[in-house]
């Protein structure tokens, strides 16, 4: 009958088990060994098994334990029934946590059992699991480590026994004797057992490893051979595949490709497609019956080549002055090896050739920007000193003028030295152009207007009365798009360059004006590279006598000219139409031939602005004081009493002081409605920096800026921090008074 009961058992569980288990072996073992998947099945089965059958036991135990006040075993069942149903659901917690987990819950529940109820209750079979499925499920060693555990078990529960500190009053046939000797024998038949098992089971490992091992080892064999197969095959293809990729790589390659003889002349060998596109041949036959020599702008140089040659056996990048099959002139990079037979004779020579034409241009024209970019800082930095001299001469004439009565005799004296400021003041100004430090204002400029107003001007009038023999002609495209930029610079650069016209003319001749709008959609190289876009080109030619190629390469050059100096200017005129056309984002091209003359086209980009209305001039009254206090922050004396002669004039209140140190410790103990500041003073802080700390005690604090460069970008953080208008040295009554006024009614 308990057989029966105990197959009925099986048949309806099983399904469930296989089902369940091979769902947690199929995810988690699918990486593990075959003895490790044996072993997690095992335990999963067990445990499971347990889960399933215990539950009944479990629940009527704690119930009988709660009736007699068995404490200790209502915890001990409970949490060994939650600890099995954890370590079942919850595969992904380790194999070993799992495993040492389930076999201490056989063990506890063995002891308790063993403590609670003595031999008679399933303590002592629990126990001999313990150790049996150590063995199973984790080795000889763990079934070792049980067995100990086992023992000194045992050995607790017999001290006990003898000492009376546990009985087991309702069993009384075993006395301590007895279980000792049973005690023996359950250990005897744990030991068997145990050991028996995890020796085969370490049997079983050491076999499934070689076993493993060996597949291992027949799998990288056969892996080992399926590469050598595909190598052999590969290399066999390749083999024969080796010609046609050498002649596809050497016919694709934009570098040419050449073999040729050794000697003053040459003969070409071979020759890829690259070389004879690079000097302009369309038929490999044609090229191979040229000799070396005809490619040679100046074949003497052929012969120093091929004496370098046989003297060191090779070149690497060797710069040749050639030419194509048209004549016209290139520069090739050329490295190459001379190739000796078994005695050491050259045989021939291979090498790689590439047109570096192009490269070369840009690496000329990229040091003329930085040998002018070079000038145009030392031009700056004298500009920025020139001005400060320079203002004592336009400044205070006009305050003495104020004073004079119309009929003195000071006035005309004050005029000429006012104007001479002036002149000089227009020749700081090149040179801040020249240093890209001097285009302040920027408008929407008609170009096709300016030009007319220039032609219109008595500068241009001055320029047609020294070449009485030179006409200027004038074609301007109609409905052009405007450009932004600086009308006084742009109308400079335009007399500039009809002077230089008018100049290369001497016998007399035609000056051209022309304007057009057009579209650059690729790249255009000359002089300097035009960028794809949309442009408004001004072009002045003339019929004179050309520029030699040494000159134009210095033609944009600061002082360099070849005109005489006091009558025709000072030599800044080119270099100012190169560094306008640069603030203005634009590009210059020259084409010049001697005898025949020059044009120079220059590249505006276009804007789709609409003109300002010209605003009208603003009466004196309309920016005077008030009597407001005013501190002007400037390094130079000059400077310092000029602005406050004006803004005294004008009814304002003012202070100096000459640096910036200064100003913070005024600050400290006065306030002023409007500080005047200098942005660059030597030594100490700067204007920025002492405008910066000011804040920190005064932080509504106005200010407006002065400089004799242009706005940079110290100006600019400046006005982001709360710095009104800039005003640009030389100081005139009308602009300082416009800036002071307009920010203090802020």
């Amino acid at each position: 009958m308990l057989m029966k009961n105990i197959n009925l058992l099986n048949f309806l569980i099983n399904p469930f088990v296989g089902l369940f288990t091979h769902f947690w072996w199929k995810i988690y073992g699918a990486h593990d060994s075959t003895l490790i998947i044996w072993r997690k099945r095992i335990f999963t089965t067990i445990f499971l098994c347990t889960a399933l059958t215990s539950a009944f036991p479990i629940v009527r135990n704690v119930q009988y334990a709660i009736q007699v006040g068995q404490w200790l075993n209502v915890i001990v069942y409970t949490l060994a029934y939650l600890a099995v149903l954890t370590i079942v659901a919850v595969p992904t917690i380790p194999f070993k946590v799992r495993a040492w987990t389930g076999l201490f819950i056989f063990y506890g529940v063995g002891l308790t059992s063993l403590i609670a109820l003595g031999p008679v209750g399933s303590g002592r079979m629990l126990l001999f699991a313990f150790a049996l499925l150590a063995g199973l499920l984790l080795g000889l060693r763990a079934g070792l480590f049980s067995l100990a555990l086992n023992i000194v078990t045992f050995l607790f529960v017999g001290w006990m026994l003898s000492t009376g500190r546990l009985q087991w009053p309702h069993i009384s046939i075993y006395a301590s004797g007895k279980w000792t000797a049973n005690g023996f024998t359950f250990f005897f038949l744990n030991v068997v057992a145990t050991v028996s098992v995890g020796v085969l089971v370490n049997a079983l490992e050491k076999n499934l490893q070689k076993e493993q091992s060996l597949s291992k080892e027949l799998k990288l064999s056969n892996e080992k051979l399926e590469r050598e197969n595909i190598e052999r095959s590969q290399s066999e293809k390749a083999l024969r595949n080796s010609e046609e990729k050498y002649k596809t790589l050497t016919n694709n390659l934009h570098v040419g490709i050449y073999r040729n003889t050794i000697g003053p002349e040459g003969k070409f060998l071979e020759a890829n497609p690259a070389i004879l596109n690079i000097f302009g041949f369309e038929n490999k036959e044609e090229f191979l019956n040229i000799s070396v020599a005809d490619l040679y702008q100046n074949p003497e140089y052929r012969k120093k080549m091929n004496q370098k040659m046989l003297r060191n056996g090779f070149v690497r990048n060797e710069e040749l002055l050639l030419k194509k099959k048209n004549g016209r002139p290139i520069v090739c990079s050329v490295s190459a090896v001379a190739v000796k037979n078994e005695t050491g004779e050259v045989k021939y020579y291979d090498g790689f050739i590439e047109d570096v034409t192009v490269r070369k241009q840009l690496e000329s024209q990229l040091q003329q920007a930085q040998k002018m970019e070079a000038i145009g800082t030392l031009a700056g930095g004298v500009a920025h000193d020139l001005n400060n001299i320079l203002s004592g001469m336009v400044s205070y004439p006009e305050l003495l003028l104020m004073d004079l009565p119309d009929d003195s005799s000071l006035k005309q004296p004050l005029l000429t030295i006012q104007q001479s400021g002036q002149k000089a003041a227009a020749i700081v100004q090149d040179l801040l152009t020249l240093a890209r430090r001097g285009v302040s204002v920027r408008e929407i400029i008609d170009l096709n207007q300016l030009i007319e107003q220039y032609l219109n001007s008595p500068e241009h009038q001055k320029i047609l009365g020294y070449h009485p023999g030179v006409g200027v002609v004038s074609q301007l495209e109609s409905n052009m798009l405007n450009i932004i930029g600086s009308p006084v610079h742009l109308s400079k650069s335009i007399m500039n360059l009809v002077s230089n016209a008018a100049e290369a003319m001497p016998h007399g001749g035609c000056v051209r004006i022309v304007t057009e709008a057009c579209y650059i959609d690729k790249s255009l190289r000359g002089y300097d590279t035009v960028e794809e876009g949309d442009y408004v080109t001004l072009k002045v030619s003339d019929d004179g006598i050309g520029i030699s190629p040494d000159d134009l390469e210095r033609i944009f050059e600061p002082f360099y000219t070849k005109k005489t100096m006091g009558r025709s200017g000072t030599g800044l005129g080119m270099a100012v139409v190169w560094g306008t056309i640069k603030d203005h984002s634009g590009y210059i091209d020259v084409q010049s031939d001697l005898g025949k003359g020059t044009e120079f086209t220059l590249y505006f980009p276009v804007t789709r602005q609409e003109m300002e209305k010209e605003k009208p001039k603003i009466s004196a009254d309309k920016y005077k004081g008030q009597g407001e206090s005013i501190l002007i922050v400037d390094d130079v004396k000059e400077q310092r009493k000029i602005a406050s002669q004006m803004l005294e004039r004008l009814g304002y209140n003012v202070n100096s002081v000459p640096s910036g140190e200064e100003a913070l410790q005024y600050m400290k103990e006065n306030t002023a409605d409007l500080l005047v500041l200098d942005m660059i003073m030597n030594p100490g802080i700067d204007g920025l920096e002492t405008y910066k700390r000011i804040l920190q005690y005064h932080p509504e604090q106005k200010a407006v800026i002065a400089s004799g460069y242009s706005e940079s970008d110290l100006v600019k953080e400046a006005q982001s921090m709360g710095a009104g208008a800039y005003i640009k040295k030389p100081y005139s009554y009308e602009k300082i008074g416009i800036a002071v006024k307009g920010e203090l009614v802020k």
